[in-house]
Order: C-alpha cells, then sequence, then structure tokens
C-alpha cells in the first residue's frame, strides 16, 4: 500500500482512513475527492404457504411486510405490505389424457403478487439528499460557495411497487424429447420513484411519479435427439417480446427546449425512454434553398448551405421544439437465442447463437457530439457536404454549424443483430492407465463473442443504461464486445 508521506509506517485503526483517498495529510482534502461506504438495512417478515390437492393442484402463497432504514422515520410509509399467490394444474394426471401418448407432461400455471423497490437514480440513501456546492453568494468583495441539497424529498414519499402476473404452459411430448413453455407476462410499476428535472431554479424533487407497464410473451423450447449410435443432438431455444408504455407520469420529463445530445424522453402513453427529436429531410444546397424553406430556428438557427434540414411538421413555417416527435425506441421488439450441442464419442461441440430485434440507437457520437472536441471521426465524414451537390445526407463537417447536433433521425440506427455468442469444442478421456491415477482428463477450447452481424456503425449494437439513457452510443471503447479465445486443460484425480 502506498504512503502519502515519507516516514509514516503505519496505518492507525481509525474511521478517518477507512476511506482510499483519505491519506494522512489535512482532513479538509478528502471532501474533495471522497471515496464512499455504504450500509442500510431492510427487516423483514414472511409467512408463506405451500398446498397441493392430489398432486395435481398446487396453491402458494406468501406475505411480507418489510421496512427500510433508508426511508426516514418520520414517513408513514417506512413499512410496507407485499404478497404473492400462485396456482398450477397438472393436466396430464387427468384421465382424460391417459390415452394421449404423446403428452408425457403438461402443466397450466398462473401467479400474481406485488414486491418493493426503495432504490433509485443509483442514490444509497434516496430520502436523505446529499449536499453540494455548486451555488455561490457574494459578501462584499468574496465570493462564497453555498452549499444546498441535491433534491429536495417529498413528505409523502413510499415505496416504488411492482406487480407481476404471469399466465402460462409448460409440457414434456413425444418421450421427454420435447419441452416447450409458453408465458404471458404483466409487470406495472407504480408509485417509481425519481427525481424529475427541476425548472425555474427550483432544487429537484424525489417523489412517487408515476406509473409504467411491461408486458409481452416468453417462450422456451428444447429438442434432445440421438441421431446414430455415437452422436445426439440437443436443440434449444427461446424468445421474448417486449411492450412498455408510460401509464402516468406526473412530472413530464420532456425537455421544453431542443437538447443537444440527449434524445431518450419519458411521457404519458409513449414508450420509456423513447427518442424524441426531429426529421431530417435533407442537407440545405444554396441559399436560394434556404429562403425557400421554412425558417429554422434549432439552436439559435442561423442556418447555412450543408446544414441539415428537419420537416415543419406542424406546418407553420418555423421549425422549432413544437416539430419534434418519436423518432425511434431503444427497446426491442424481442430478443432471443439459440443453443445447439453435438456429442459424438468422447468429443462435444456446442455453439450458443444471440440476437434482438427491432430496437434502435441513438449515435451521439458523429451526430451530437461537438465536431471540435473530438480527434477521431467516422468514417462516412469523407462523405459530407463540401458544395451544391456533394452530399443530401451527410451534413458539413464544421463545428459552428450547431443546428446539426439536434437529436434527430439522422442519428438513428438499427439496433437489431445476430451473434455467434460462443463455440466451444470438446473432448473428455476417460479411461487412462491406473498408474497415472487420473480418473478423467478433458481438453477444451473456446472462442466467445466470435461474430456479430449488425446494422450500426459504433462498436456494439449493445447500449446499457437506466430506462432513460438506454440505446444511447457515445463512441466509447466501453462498448465494445472483446472476443475471448480460451484453452482449458481438466484433470480429475
Amino acid at each position: 500500500m502506498a504512503q502519502k508521506n515519507p516516514g509514516v509506517n503505519i496505518i492507525p485503526n481509525n474511521k478517518r482512513f477507512w476511506y482510499l483517498n483519505s491519506g494522512f495529510g489535512d482532513n479538509r482534502s478528502i471532501i474533495a475527492n471522497a471515496t464512499f461506504q455504504d450500509e442500510y438495512a431492510t427487516v423483514s417478515g414472511l409467512g408463506r404457504l405451500f398446498y397441493n390437492y392430489k398432486s395435481k393442484y398446487y396453491l402458494t402463497g406468501s406475505f411480507r411486510r418489510d421496512g427500510s432504514s433508508q426511508i426516514n422515520r418520520e414517513y408513514s410509509k417506512k413499512w410496507q405490505s407485499f404478497w404473492a399467490i400462485g396456482l398450477g394444474w397438472e393436466i396430464s394426471k387427468e384421465k382424460f389424457m391417459e390415452k394421449v401418448k404423446f403428452v408425457n407432461f403438461l402443466k397450466l400455471k398462473g401467479s400474481t403478487g406485488v414486491l418493493g423497490n426503495y432504490t433509485t437514480q443509483n442514490k444509497a440513501y434516496p430520502a436523505y439528499p446529499g449536499v453540494s456546492s455548486n451555488s455561490s453568494a457574494v459578501f462584499g468583495d468574496n465570493l462564497i460557495p453555498v452549499i444546498v441539497p441535491d433534491y429536495t424529498v417529498d413528505p409523502n414519499l413510499k415505496w416504488e411497487t411492482v406487480q407481476s402476473t404471469e399466465v402460462g404452459i409448460e409440457g414434456d411430448f413425444l418421450k421427454n424429447r420435447l419441452h416447450f413453455e409458453a408465458n404471458y407476462y404483466y409487470k406495472k410499476t407504480s408509485n417509481i420513484l425519481y427525481i424529475p428535472q427541476a425548472s425555474g431554479g427550483n432544487l429537484p424533487r424525489l417523489t412517487n411519479v408515476g406509473d409504467i407497464e411491461n408486458k409481452g410473451f416468453e417462450f422456451t423450447a428444447a429438442w434432445t435427439q440421438k441421431l446414430y449410435k455415437d452422436l445426439s443432438l440437443v436443440a434449444s431455444g427461446n424468445l421474448t417480446t417486449y411492450k412498455n408504455k408510460v401509464l402516468y407520469l406526473a412530472n413530464p420529463n420532456r425537455n421544453p427546449t431542443s437538447s443537444e445530445q440527449t434524445p431518450n424522453q419519458a411521457e404519458t402513453g409513449f414508450p420509456i425512454g423513447y427518442f424524441y427529436g426531429l426529421i431530417a429531410d435533407g442537407i440545405y444546397q444554396s441559399y436560394a434553398d434556404i429562403l425557400a424553406s421554412p425558417v429554422n430556428t434549432i439552436n439559435g438557427g442561423g442556418v447555412k448551405p450543408g446544414d441539415l434540414k428537419y420537416k415543419d411538421l406542424d406546418g407553420n413555417g418555423i421549425i422549432d421544439e413544437k416539430d419534434r416527435t418519436n423518432i425511434g425506441n431503444p427497446t426491442p421488439d424481442f430478443t432471443y437465442g439459440i443453443n445447439l450441442a453435438f456429442k459424438y464419442k468422447a468429443f462435444d461441440l456446442g455453439i450458443d447463437f444471440a440476437g434482438s430485434y427491432g430496437g434502435e440507437i441513438y449515435r451521439v457520437w458523429g451526430t451530437s457530439e461537438q465536431k471540435n472536441s473530438v480527434y477521431n471521426y467516422p468514417k462516412y465524414y469523407n462523405e459530407a457536404w463540401t458544395a451544391a451537390g456533394t452530399s443530401n445526407w451527410v451534413p458539413i463537417v464544421n463545428s459552428s454549424h450547431l443546428v446539426n447536433r439536434a437529436p434527430s433521425t439522422y442519428g438513428i440506427e438499427d439496433g437489431s443483430y445476430f451473434r455467434i455468442r460462443n463455440l466451444s469444442i470438446g473432448y473428455t478421456l476417460n479411461k487412462l492407465p491406473k498408474l497415472t491415477q487420473i480418473k478423467n482428463l478433458r481438453l477444451s477450447a473456446s472462442v466467445q463473442n466470435l461474430k456479430t452481424w449488425k446494422n450500426n456503425i459504433g462498436y456494439s449494437p449493445e447500449f446499457a443504461g437506466d430506462a432513460l439513457s438506454s440505446g444511447m452510443d457515445f463512441g466509447g471503447a466501453g462498448s465494445a464486445l472483446p472476443r475471448v479465445m480460451t484453452v482449458g486443460l481438466n484433470v480429475n484425480f
């Protein structure tokens, strides 16, 4: 461990030195670059019930009472109750199924329940705001930093709740060679904990702001087949569909004016985190073209030849924030996976595929970033506008042309992809001379992220984040998926 000051040979057992950057210097220096430790607790009481009748009718139930130390004692909703109930019917055990020979197992099932959550926006203690010195005040000739809370807290704050309902069927068929499962799910998140953007110089406020629903279908299937005497195959796959919508939002997160980089929005009646922006409609080729077009006031206006045109959606002859609309959704229509496993004598081969379809990506790099703040540019800049007729899609590359930075369909890309996620091969040797004392030996090799077929020009088509930051490609190398090659030797004695 590095020492901050020469001659200091021990680290005292003192809370001051629990943090990496506390050092042996002035305590006041800790504030500037602090590290953190979080400690909180949840106390729960739980009761569960299991019941089955004739081993074919099943009932499960649970009830719990949770309390969180993260909620101020003065708040009435420190404790809250949650529950769940599930039902199952094993249809294959009914008499009318006895003659249906191709069905080995068939079960109908359903469940519903409510769970709670009390963490939000990476805040360790949501109901206890931190402080910052982003403001200042003048006293005589001195400019004094003003310490203010990061946000205020709604005194009626309560748990965020998630009500989930699922109905499905699962079964085994054809002498258990085929397994199939299908489920419909519905999830409603209510009393969402969120700190919306504030306006008018007010502090943002942590409160329960709205409701969101997620629904879709989940399918899984697997087939086991012996192809020849020593050759067998196991093929499996899954597919999940997604559809989400903001049912209610007390404080819409829509930006009142054009945002230079972030198109993600939350608004009642729309998908969570949908992309909100302008529709690109070519490039101004000349000043005559500008005069013949609606007046463009985006990012201060002042458009010049080579700038992007945008559609005047409301037809009032002015391009402004009122012409922004839904230009994309980062949530895919569905995701899927395919697994193939072959075995021939001592050899085995596995291939794992994954894919996604229907989600969009917003390319911030090369679109909404400041063009004078980067050192590497996308290749398509070589096709940018330089004179009339040279391009009607890629705008002029010039940092002073701010109108081109506004979120628009120019930055939207297809986030669909298909990937060979893993390829592995192995050989297992079970018969070795007793002299070696080896029970079995296995040689293996694998490649992760072997190949991805995608439509966007960034490193990856996958960009995770919270509900209001997913699907954003900032061009960072951290989004790249490394190709990992592994060779292994396992020996059991």
